[in-house]
């Protein structure tokens, strides 16, 4: 071949192996070697009027796949208003988790966008969007209705005759309509002179201070995000203005934090503040400091290496002469201008107000200390900063790592002063206050969920102004504003609890129902916020309806307040200084609380141990039946194993077995997850893994996440088939014996079985038994010993379905409650007809008459064979309204529930799951 084809010959090799090579990868490969991705998909919404400050939005990301690098980078029309603290570019480990901040940017706007990850493996994407407040929100919706009015008198006067009286009669119309409301949205954000929160003996005390102590004096004004420091700083600078011999001026640092050097727009803030930016000389003093500034910058920015200095300590001398002369220069300037600014306005004190320091990134924040302690250490100069302290704290922190934060804030603020907590009476006072009167009714419930915390409480109130003013657009049927404000406030603080109550809105009236029949000081296990609001529902948690379901179609699109603005999320609001670090970092991995709670899930499942015989067991359809024990499967080789078969043969019984042995090694922590907590939704396995724990053990995202990224969990999958839908099934199925397989961690699934997905299994890898149940022998040699115990013949036990003699959970609960042995007639019985009956007439229930609680089994029965199930959880809306039909309500629920257990035809699979005794048992009652 002549050499001159060889590179076409390569070109059409490369595009082959391009066409061919992604089908020859391994399936596993190409499902889980995926790119990084968010760790939450849905979209951020962020209200324009927390573009500021120290907001901060922490973004999560995963990496299913190898190690790798990414970006995070803000595209779109929010590009400037949001911006990625810190370096943007991340090192991924193999399965890792990375942190990173979203802070504000330099020009805060409203718009939408995206949040980019960009890795070598492909881009995943976040829609983002800033929002305006809704009075500015809905302002172009004014202009545009202005435009339009224009627009019509213009075309009204090309029309001059017929259309004239037209015209006029609209402007009468016009006139006679109601001037629109201006009260709507009183409650802005801007700070105020006014002390509204009974402060006003603080601000005297340090107005006083600042114009009667001997300077130099730094005034710190320490406090959270929104408790007034602003509005105390303007009510001090207005007292200030009582004092002959002090001039004031107001600097924020935020606007000037791309600047060099702090130094000048401090200056020229000093100049224009005081009304003398036109004065000749103090213009003349200016361009004198910034050329002097500029020259110091350059000097300072001279690199001289050792090998420099070894050869030349002369260069090294002349060096450190020039900044050193170049220092003393700018301060005999500085010193200058300031005297000659308050000679010009007749006074002898200057007092600098700066606001929002913690606005600015952590560099500019150190710099602006450093000036006030090298340039502005003066004796006629006195500052205050207000400053939130875990952004100022976390900004020395970076720059001096070694050196204690207190030792560092001791030598520059000389005062400090930390805002006070507004006191229960100022809070329920200032809520009065801003409530109108048809709000009124919400105020004793955001005086229990809300924090004493005046910015939060202005920003709840107006998203409760605006939400209600949308219910009485709809006209909501029975609309009490109490409780949207419930709703809302649960929202807010406890997302938990909202998420369950958006998928079942009758949790608020369960909780009124727990309340009313609940025994005294008897514990209820409910959210605390939920918990608090309910009990103290003005008027009575009677008016609180059994759905609420219209409260939650209206907020699931309404404005979301700050998480840390409510009650249930003070604990959120303490790891502000965490959240304020720099840097990347992933939250601690503890195992116990997770192994913990495993724990008490199982204890009571399956009954007791010595009680459970193994089970016959198939390692394939073609394999001989053999007895194995729940140790024996755990020391076999492989990923995963996949049980199925029949209902009541014994599948979820082995799978608790099985976790209850796991939980007694310390290599490995197991978690047990019935399908009903699964969420299928999410695109990733181990987010779809970390969200069904979540669900099903109560814990939050932060504590879970890194247990799964661990990859030390094993996971028992019980009841695969309960999913929505067999391709669901199977598809869940893959992906779990596809990440077995490339990460090592080791999955058990239970299942009813099918030939799909048996060949799916056995396909990728896992290995695959049916369940049997026990011996027929062994059953029935167990119940001869358990009559035997009881001195009972066995020949009065009669003949038994074999279905019920290899079923271990019916064994089980025959086992655990053989009081049924002693109330065997003297004669041969028909079992199950007998047994069935005998457990209903058992079925006993302080204040519910037993005919109601066997209704409902009956009615739990026909449920559960409609819905071809053994098993049901109690927190299920379907489940709640058969016992409510049945005239069974709040804690009388869990004790019909126990009656049926300790009535042997129910067991319990976990603290909310039940499972009939047997299907056979099911079916009879359901007759």
């Amino acid at each position: 071949m002549p050499l001159r084809r060889l590179p076409h010959l390569l070109a059409v090799l490369a595009v082959v192996a391009g066409v061919f090579v992604p089908f020859a990868r391994p399936a596993s490969a190409r499902a889980v070697l995926a790119a990084p991705q968010f760790m939450e998909q849905t979209p951020l919404s962020i209200p324009l009027d927390r573009v500021g400050g120290t907001s901060v939005w922490r973004i999560g990301i995963v990496n299913p796949g190898p190690a790798t690098s990414a970006e995070v980078r803000v595209a779109g029309a929010v590009g400037q208003t949001l911006t990625v603290r810190g370096a943007a570019r991340l090192r991924l480990a193999a399965g890792g988790t990375a942190w990173v901040d979203l802070v504000p940017g330099p020009r805060p706007r409203a718009g939408t966008g995206q949040l980019l990850l960009i890795s070598p493996a492909g881009i995943d994407r976040r829609q983002v969007s800033v929002t305006l407040p809704f009075l500015r929100r809905h302002l172009g919706w004014v202009v545009a209705g202005g435009v339009a009015a224009v627009a019509a008198l213009v075309c009204g006067a090309l029309y001059w005759g017929r259309r004239r009286a037209r015209r006029r009669a609209r402007e009468e119309i016009l006139d006679d309509r109601p001037a629109p409301s201006t009260d709507e949205f009183t409650h802005t954000d801007e700070p105020t002179e006014n002390d509204r929160l009974n402060r006003s003996e603080y601000a005297s005390g340090l107005a006083h201070l600042a114009a009667s102590a001997t300077p130099p004096l730094v005034i710190g004004v320490f406090g959270e995000w929104g408790t007034g420091k602003t509005s105390m700083l303007r009510q001090i600078r207005k007292l200030i203005d009582g004092y002959e011999h002090c001039a004031h001026v107001w600097f924020d640092p935020w606007r000037h934090q791309y600047d060099a050097n702090p130094v000048l727009p401090l200056l020229h803030t000093i100049v224009t503040g005081l009304g003398l930016e036109r004065t000749e000389g103090l213009r003349q003093k200016l361009g004198v400091i910034s050329e002097v500034l500029g020259s110091l910058v350059l000097t300072s920015a001279l690199k001289i290496s050792v090998a420099d200095v070894r050869k030349s300590f002369e260069v090294y001398d002349e060096q450190n002469f020039r900044v050193r002369s170049e220092h003393a220069r700018l301060d005999g300037h500085l010193r200058t201008l300031i005297a000659r600014a308050l000679e010009a306005r007749q006074k002898s004190r200057l007092i600098v107000f700066i606001d929002d320091l913690d606005r600015c990134h952590a560099d500019q924040i150190v710099a602006l200390l450093e000036t006030l302690k090298l340039h502005f250490n003066r004796d006629n100069c006195v500052f205050f900063l207000g400053v939130a302290k875990a952004p100022l704290d976390a900004a020395v922190k970076q720059r001096y790592q070694d050196q204690p934060v207190g030792d560092y804030l001791d030598k520059i603020v000389q005062f400090p002063f930390e805002m006070p907590r507004l006191s229960d009476e100022a809070f329920r006072s200032y809520v009065d206050e801003l409530l109108k009167e048809n709000l009124r009714q919400a105020g004793d419930l955001l005086k229990l969920g809300l924090r004493p915390n005046p910015r939060t409480v202005k920003r709840f109130i107006n998203v409760l102004i605006l939400q209600d003013k949308v219910a009485q657009d709809r006209g909501l049927e029975h609309y009490d504003v109490a409780i949207l404000a419930a709703v809302l406030l649960i929202r807010d603080g406890d997302p938990e609890f909202y998420g369950r109550l958006a998928h079942d809105p009758t949790l608020l009236g369960r909780i009124v129902e727990d309340l009313d029949t609940a025994a005294e000081d008897q514990p209820l296990a409910w959210s605390p916020l939920a918990l608090k609001l309910v009990q103290g529902f003005p008027g009575g948690r009677e008016r609180i309806p059994g759905n609420v379901s219209p409260y939650i179609d209206l907020v699931r699109s309404s404005p979301v307040v700050q998480q840390s603005d409510t009650v249930a999320e003070e604990s959120q609001a303490a790891d502000a200084s965490g959240v304020a670090a720099l840097g990347l970092s992933a939250p601690r991995v503890d195992f116990a609380p997770l192994k913990e709670r495993v724990q008490r899930y199982v204890s009571t499942a399956a009954g007791a141990e010595e009680d459970l015989l193994d089970p016959l067991v198939r390692f394939s359809r073609d394999g001989e039946r053999v007895t194995v024990t729940p140790e024996e499967l755990l020391a076999r080789e492989g990923t995963g194993l996949y049980v199925f078969g029949e209902p009541g043969s014994g599948k979820s019984v082995l799978a608790v077995r099985l976790t209850r042995r796991l939980l007694a090694r310390t290599d490995v922590v197991p978690v047990f997850l019935r399908m009903a907590a699964f969420q299928t939704e999410q695109p990733d396995l181990e987010l779809r893994l970390t969200h069904a724990i979540r669900r099903e053990y109560q814990m939050s995202l932060v504590e879970i996440y890194p247990l799964v990224q661990s990859r030390s969990l094993v996971y028992v999958l019980d009841e695969l088939h309960e999913l929505d839908s067999a391709a669901q099934a199977a598809r869940l199925l893959e992906d779990v014996a596809r990440y077995g397989a490339l990460t090592g961690v080791r999955f058990v699934v239970t299942d009813r079985g099918g030939t799909s997905r048996e060949s799916v299994s056995a396909r990728l890898g896992l290995e695959t038994m049916e369940v049997l149940g026990v011996a027929e022998e062994d059953g029935r040699r167990r119940l001869e010993r358990l009559l035997a115990d009881r001195h009972v013949p066995v020949e009065r036990l009669g003949a038994l379905p074999s279905a019920l003699l290899t079923s271990p959970g019916f064994l089980s609960v025959l086992a655990a409650r053989p009081g049924w042995i002693d109330d065997l007639p003297g004669t041969r019985v028909d079992f199950l007809p007998w047994y069935a009956d005998r457990a209903t007439a058992g079925l006993e229930v302080a204040a519910v008459e037993r005919e109601r609680v066997v209704r409902a089994l009956r009615e739990l029965a026909v449920h559960g064979e409609e819905e071809d199930s053994t098993g049901f959880s109690s927190e299920d809306a379907g489940v709640r309204e058969i016992f409510r039909d049945c005239g069974i309500v709040g804690m009388q629920v869990p004790e019909a529930l126990r009656a049926m257990v300790d009535a042997g035809v129910l067991y319990a699979a976990g603290p909310h799951a039940f499972q009939f005794a047997h299907p056979l048992l099911r079916d009879h009652l359901a007759r």
